[in-house]
């Protein structure tokens, strides 16, 4: 008998102008005809106007913004089959999407038909063939590459803003009438051409102020100005100080994190504050921000109180960037600097923190720390481990796939980087040599399997995963060797991080540790 494995559920369709909040776990899809409605998700904004369709599914709660107009809102609920004794059951799965989300303006008629016949009568078959036809549509548009044409605008001024770039040289490069490449950048980045070029070359600027001995007359040039003087102006109107002044590392005394705290703590300095997400700090180094406060992901409009001790800095990542309300709203507050996230090696990225905050010589103590506990760590392994006994780090992600990540990432840099574990010979040739992660099939898991297998699990309803038929057959599997690790733990490996999180895995290597699914 052929059973559906997935099932979807219709919680309601609405037509509303007003704000509202979804709660987490909820899957959505949202159609702007006409109007102009801001979607956030975990601080990530969606700017729908006209003819724009959205469809998300997130862990934490959206918001919903309307400017003006209104919208079409569908929220939906997902299941999966599962076992239950001798019956079989479907159960929420609040992981699984096609894709992590669709966003698209110019919708066809065929959506807008699908739509309307589902607000007409609410029923499975009209809200499948809704999706049928939403994913028909982002397919194309993926394909022809229309969704990314501006993210590689804004790569390209990011990499040549120290050059005399002009709106016109780069609407030439892209090919576009200089006219309507304006109105287009502004539409798609918020920001005009120019004012967004000074942007990334003041962010420029503060990195080598602050981590450089340049001169600001250096500064200046590396950064596309012609002196000095006009740097020093553009600085003073956006930073608020004078770049001799904000160089000054003496005065970086309350420091918030919204990004990088591991590798902040690994410099000595803890910061003034920090953005809760784990993403940000794991549960690995909560105990070591206790008595800093803690920032929720709306901190910025349910205000601070900084009891008369007003950050001196504030250091991000440019994840958040370009989205322009959001760094005008920090700069409000304090001095920011973004740093590109996931991209450095580790231990580089605490020296380059170190350099930021004026506290290198801190910042090589910790690093000689953690080396020491990994040539210790090393040693006791010798006798625990064959040299030909592989290691995996991978993640259950979203409709029955596996991610394999590169060392980067989710505490892989302690095994790879680190202790040299041996990898499986085609993670090494297709994630590690190249240094990119790829998702698979569950059915492929067998080509990529290791001896010790550690497995980023995001909540305990993924555990039902572990007993098909794949996992079950794996070696790693009958000998115990499949090792769950919790999401809250390793969502960013930095700084300090990767000591706690080595702690988590040498447990596991050394028998001292064993996963729920043995239990």
């Amino acid at each position: 008998m052929n059973i559906q494995q997935h099932m979807y559920a219709v919680d309601d369709v609405e037509v509303s102008g007003k704000n509202t909040i979804i709660q987490h776990d909820k899957a959505m899809i949202m159609y702007v005809a006409e109007g102009e409605v801001e979607v956030i998700v975990d601080r990530r904004p969606f700017h729908l106007v006209s003819d724009s369709l959205l469809v998300i599914q997130a862990r934490n709660q959206i918001q919903i913004n309307v400017l003006n107009g209104e919208y079409t809102l569908v929220r939906f609920q997902n299941y999966h089959l599962v076992e239950q004794g001798s019956r079989l059951v479907y159960e929420m799965d609040a992981l699984r999407f096609i894709h992590e989300f669709i966003y698209y303006q110019g919708v066809t008629d065929t959506v807008v038909e699908a739509l309307a016949a589902l607000e007409k009568r609410n029923t499975i078959y009209n809200f499948q063939t809704l999706l049928l036809q939403i994913n028909k549509l982002y397919e194309i548009y993926e394909r022809n590459g229309k969704q990314h044409t501006f993210e590689e605008v804004v790569q390209y001024v990011k990499k040549y803003a120290h050059t005399n770039l002009t709106r016109e040289l780069v609407a030439k490069r892209f090919g576009y009438n200089a006219n309507y490449f304006s109105e287009s950048f502004k539409k798609e980045i918020g920001w005009g051409f120019n004012e967004f070029l000074s942007h990334i070359r003041l962010e420029k600027a503060k990195l080598l102020l602050l981590s450089s001995s340049q001169t600001i007359q250096e500064v200046a040039r590396n950064v596309g100005y012609r002196d000095s003087l006009y740097l020093s102006r553009k600085f003073r109107q956006q930073v608020g100080m004078a770049p001799s002044n904000f160089r000054d590392h003496t005065r970086l005394e309350n420091i918030v994190t919204l990004q990088f705290t591991g590798s902040l703590l690994a410099t000595g300095i803890k910061p003034r504050a920090f953005l809760s997400a784990y993403y940000n700090v794991p549960d690995v180094i909560r105990p070591h921000v206790e008595s800093a406060i803690s920032l929720s992901s709306n901190w910025l409009k349910e205000g601070v109180v900084w009891d008369g001790k007003k950050p001196d800095l504030i250091i991000a990542s440019v994840h958040e960037y370009p989205n322009k309300a959001y760094i005008r709203n920090l700069e409000k507050i304090a001095p920011v600097v973004a740093l590109e996230w996931d991209t450095y090696d580790r231990i580089e990225e605490v020296r380059m923190i170190g350099k930021l905050v004026g506290r290198e010589a801190q910042a090589e103590a910790w690093i000689n720390q953690y080396e020491q506990k990994i040539k210790e760590a090393k040693y006791v392994l010798k006798s625990v481990l064959s040299p030909k006994t592989t290691v995996g780090v991978y993640e259950l992600r979203n409709h029955g796939r596996i991610g394999i990540w590169r060392s980067n990432s989710r505490g892989a840099y302690n095994i790879y980087e680190m202790l040299k574990l041996k990898p499986n010979p085609y993670i090494k040739k297709e994630i590690l040599i190249p240094d990119r992660g790829k998702l698979i099939e569950e059915s492929e898991l067998p080509l990529y399997a290791a001896d010790e297998m550690f497995v980023v699990v995001h909540c305990k309803e993924q555990e039902h995963r572990f007993f098909s038929q794949v996992w079950q057959n794996l070696p790693a599997m009958k000998q115990q060797k499949v090792h769950m690790l919790r999401l809250e733990d390793f969502w960013s490996s930095e700084g300090v991080s990767l000591e706690g999180q080595l702690s988590i895995q040498m447990e596991y290597l050394l028998g001292k540790r064993k996963s729920d699914i043995y239990l």
